[in-house]
C-alpha cells in the first residue's frame, strides 16, 4: 500500500481566520499563542466548521477492501480511482503476510494471528485464488469480453489508485474512526501513514494538537 500527499489548502492561521470573521478580525491581528488558543477551544467545543475550510488530497494505491472502508465516511470528501471499465489494472494485489482469527467478541472484527501452520495454508489458498483470479480475467479478455465485464472475477485485495480530497475536518473524523481499537488493522495502516504524511507540513500543528493528535 502507498500514500502520497499531492495538496495541502489552508493551514492554522486559515482555521484560525475562518472562526475570527465572526467578529470582523483576522487572525494576523492576534499572537500565535491567541490563536493556538482560540484553536483548542474550538475544538474542545465541537466549533468543527472553521477546520472545514482547509483541504487535503492524497493518492492511495490500496486493495479494494480497504478502499471501500475509506470511503465510507463521505461527509467533505470527494475521490475518483481507477477504472476496469477503461484499463486493464489486474497485476498488483495486496498480499496478506499474516492472517488472523475472527474475533469471539465482534462479528466484523479480527482476533489473534493464526498459528504458522494454519497461516500457511492461509497463505497458499491466497497466492492460489490471486494466480487463478488473474489467469481467468486474461482468458476472458483473450475471447473478446469487455474489459467492464471480464473485471467481475478479479478478487477484492485487488489494488486500485485513487485520489482522496477532503477537508482537515473530515480527515480528522476519518482518522478517528479508523484508529480505534475495533477498527480493521490495514485501514488503521493507511490512515496511519496519511496522517504522517500530514504531519510533516507542520501547516495543522495547533489543530491537529487540539485533537489530541
Amino acid at each position: 500500500m502507498k500514500v502520497e500527499l499531492l495538496e495541502v489548502f489552508g493551514n492554522d492561521e486559515m482555521v484560525a481566520n475562518c472562526a475570527r470573521v465572526s467578529y470582523q478580525k483576522e487572525a494576523s491581528n492576534y499572537s500565535d499563542e491567541q490563536n493556538e488558543k482560540l484553536i483548542n477551544f474550538l475544538a474542545r467545543e465541537n466549533h468543527w466548521s472553521p477546520f472545514s475550510h482547509p483541504c487535503l488530497q492524497f493518492r492511495l494505491q490500496i486493495p479494494i477492501y480497504i478502499e471501500r472502508q475509506l470511503v465510507k465516511t463521505q461527509s467533505g470528501v470527494e475521490y475518483n480511482s481507477i477504472s476496469g471499465r477503461y484499463v486493464d489494472f489486474s497485476d498488483t494485489y495486496y498480499e496478506i503476510e499474516q492472517f488472523r482469527t475472527q474475533s469471539k467478541d465482534s462479528k466484523q472484527g479480527s482476533g489473534e494471528d493464526l498459528n504458522n501452520e494454519r497461516n500457511n495454508i492461509a497463505l497458499f489458498i491466497q497466492e492460489e485464488n490471486i494466480r487463478l483470479c488473474k489467469k481467468h480475467y486474461e482468458q476472458l479478455i483473450g475471447i473478446g469480453v469487455s474489459k467492464e465485464q471480464a473485471r467481475s472475477v478479479l478478487p477484492l485485495s485487488l489494488e486500485t489508485t485513487m485520489v482522496w480530497t477532503g477537508s482537515l475536518y473530515s480527515f480528522i473524523r476519518l482518522y478517528k474512526q479508523r484508529t480505534k481499537s475495533d477498527a480493521q488493522k490495514e485501514i488503521n495502516m493507511v490512515v496511519t501513514m496519511m496522517m504522517e504524511k500530514l504531519k510533516k507540513t507542520d501547516n495543522f500543528k495547533h489543530s491537529l494538537k487540539a485533537y489530541g493528535l
